[in-house]
């Protein structure tokens, strides 16, 4: 699983900072640095504190707890003890809170690397990917789902004059009979048809964006609403389905969010310019490691995995 990317770059930064200062402890100049940073808002000194106060309790823990297994011991205790405390103030602070409030707001939901199908009252059949979850809201003249989180893909019973809406964000998509993918990430918000026909609308509604088709994609982008339409072969679409994540040109961010659902644990980036990157490929959603490797070495990232259950992604 991943973070949301606000809360994870501030989070990130500070255990950044922690890095440095550890690796050069008399450095006044860097110290300075870090003074400012922290004056800066409180955001800033929240993170910090959070970081201090776990990496001493994650200084406490048996030396060899954050050796993954089967590997060579590479990382000084310290450094262990702040990716250690990554993986803690990861898991309370931005894991379990939105887990619980997500949770609580749902019809279906899936764990991680957990895939299941739902069949609604209509005879429509839901496929929910790993960490998703939808909340069902039926009446008498439309049938309309929410897609909380992660992504679905939905084989529609037609009925014309009761129509099937997904709400996504601030996008609905309406079809009356058809299969089709929707997903909810961080960054965009995207449609893909495999079989029928849709309309995506922005603004809840209000605003026609575009008419889908067999083969066709549409990515919206969620900070500026800019519409990107696209073909797509119809055999990828909901790949995902089969155990494969199909990109092309996404950026790495999203390719690490999309294998972070299928991760029994916490994936954090530390490079924001390595998640702008663009990449292309096909992923097995089943070796979530191996595959973050092969996305990120794309750009000569690297990642570095803590323990079993914590995955640090660097830049070059």
């Amino acid at each position: 699983m991943t973070r949301d990317p606000t809360d994870d770059d501030l989070l990130a930064d500070a255990v950044d900072w922690r890095l440095r200062i550890e690796a050069a402890p008399g450095d006044q100049a860097l110290q300075a640095a870090l003074e400012a940073w922290l004056a800066a808002n409180e955001a800033h000194r929240s993170a910090y504190r959070d970081v201090e106060r776990t990496t001493r309790v994650a200084a406490a823990l048996p030396a060899d707890y954050a050796d993954p297994p089967r590997q060579p011991r590479r990382q000084p205790r310290l450094r262990r003890a702040a990716f250690a405390a990554i993986a803690l103030a990861a898991c309370l602070a931005f894991v379990f809170l939105p887990t619980l409030q997500l949770w609580l707001a749902s019809d279906h939901s899936t764990a991680t690397a957990e895939v299941r199908s739902v069949t609604l009252d209509d005879g429509s059949v839901v496929s929910l990917d790993a960490a998703s979850a939808i909340a069902v809201r039926y009446g008498a003249a439309r049938r309309e789902v929410a897609l909380l989180s992660g992504r679905a893909f939905f084989e529609v019973v037609p009925a014309s004059d009761r129509p099937f809406v997904v709400i996504v964000d601030d996008a609905t998509v309406t079809v009356t009979g058809t299969a089709f993918d929707v997903r909810s990430s961080a960054q965009t918000t995207s449609v893909a048809v495999q079989s029928g026909t849709v309309e995506v609308a922005l603004d809840h509604g209000r605003r026609p964006a575009a008419v889908l088709t067999r083969g066709q994609r549409l990515d919206i982008d969620r900070t500026s609403d800019r519409v990107a339409k696209a073909d797509i072969p119809a055999d990828d679409v909901a790949a995902w389905r089969n155990h494969r994540l199909v990109v092309d040109r996404a950026t790495v961010a999203e390719v690490v969010e999309e294998l972070g659902r299928h991760y029994p644990g916490v994936v954090l980036m530390r490079d924001r310019a390595l998640g702008d990157r663009l990449v292309s490929g096909v992923f097995d959603l089943r070796q979530p490691i191996e595959a973050l490797q092969a996305a990120v070495r794309t750009h000569d990232g690297s990642i570095t995995r803590i323990t079993p259950y914590v995955v640090v992604i660097s830049g070059p």
